[in-house]
């Protein structure tokens, strides 16, 4: 079973064949960030209209019995999730009610602070605030992983000892590895994996070094990170943006709070490595794997046997 950890595409029927085209089995996909309750639960319909609509190619799984039947019907399952806070106000309750309509991933924050904590951008991170350690504490309950992929790392230290369950970092690389704020340190690699949570390693160029990386040095990334944390705690969450016209980026960086005023300012989605454009080049991740020296059991567990069990232990 090949899980990516991270897709926040604009889904269509054609994205989800392109999608699967590269052999992925399941996708943890975004339908939410910087929405409100409502604008997130018009999202969430839409999507389930999609999938309605092509029910012969998707659907949407909640647990990792949902998984494998999905695998067994030859479908996409998709995991829904957010890559913020927002949509939950500053309610607990918000987590189990987002939970029963399919909700399974949140991250706390996206690339600015809010209420629950402070983002990597930030240049103070305050950490995990009082209504944060209460939030954490509700999707625990709820069966929602923690995702702290752009959480700044004293909040996502922070929130890897609130939370009752392992969490998970879906989309981001080793700070080692290519210096960016998005890229997480050694001690907050090692303690989500101390805790039983899972690195989903991304190919996102801003975070990889570029188009110019390649597919060896970026294998050899995660055989030196399964040596750090062990090969059961690294997984994938390519970050794919598949769908979009050219302008979508900046509302996903900023949303309504930093719009340029320039048009010519309007940043660009960046050019993808030659050997991996996309989530149909899941094969070729899998030689460099081999390639680098991981057993087949290992680079099974690396490309979806770790998020499974990581699924099988947080979601209710």
């Amino acid at each position: 079973m090949i899980i990516d950890g991270l897709e926040i595409n604009n889904w269509s029927r054609p994205v989800i064949e392109e999608v699967r085209s590269g052999g992925v089995d399941i996708v943890h996909a975004t339908v939410g960030v910087w929405e409100d309750l409502a604008g997130a639960m018009t999202r969430i319909g839409a999507f389930r209209h999609l999938v309605r609509a092509n029910a012969d190619i998707v659907r949407i799984v909640r647990t990792v019995e949902d998984m494998h039947r999905a695998v067994s019907d030859d479908v996409l399952g998709v995991v829904l999730g957010f890559q913020n806070s927002s949509m939950l106000g500053d309610d607990p309750e918000m987590a189990g009610i987002f939970a029963d309509v399919g909700i399974r991933v949140v991250q706390l924050t996206y690339n600015i602070a809010n209420h629950l904590g402070s983002s990597c951008y930030e240049p103070h991170d305050g950490g995990l605030t009082r209504a944060g350690h209460r939030m954490v504490g509700a999707l625990n309950d709820a069966g929602v992983l923690v995702d702290i992929s752009h959480v700044g790392n004293t909040t996502g230290l922070d929130a890897v000892h609130a939370s009752a369950e392992p969490i998970a970092v879906t989309h981001g690389n080793p700070a080692w590895f290519h210096e960016a704020a998005r890229n997480k340190p050694d001690e907050v690699i090692d303690a989500v994996a101390a805790r039983g949570g899972v690195i989903g390693c991304t190919l996102y160029p801003l975070f990889i070094g570029g188009a110019e990386v390649t597919r060896r040095q970026y294998c050899e990334m995660f055989a030196r990170l399964a040596e750090q944390i062990g090969a059961e705690h690294v997984a994938v969450g390519s970050d794919a943006v598949l769908g979009w016209e050219a302008d979508a980026l900046g509302w996903m960086r900023s949303g309504r709070w930093d719009r340029p005023v320039d048009p010519a300012a309007v940043p660009s989605f960046p050019e993808w490595p030659s050997w991996f454009r996309g989530p149909k080049d899941f094969g070729s991740l899998a030689e460099g794997l081999d390639e680098v020296g991981f057993s087949a059991t290992e680079r099974d567990g690396i490309l979806g046997a770790n998020w499974l069990r990581l699924f099988g232990q947080v979601f209710r």
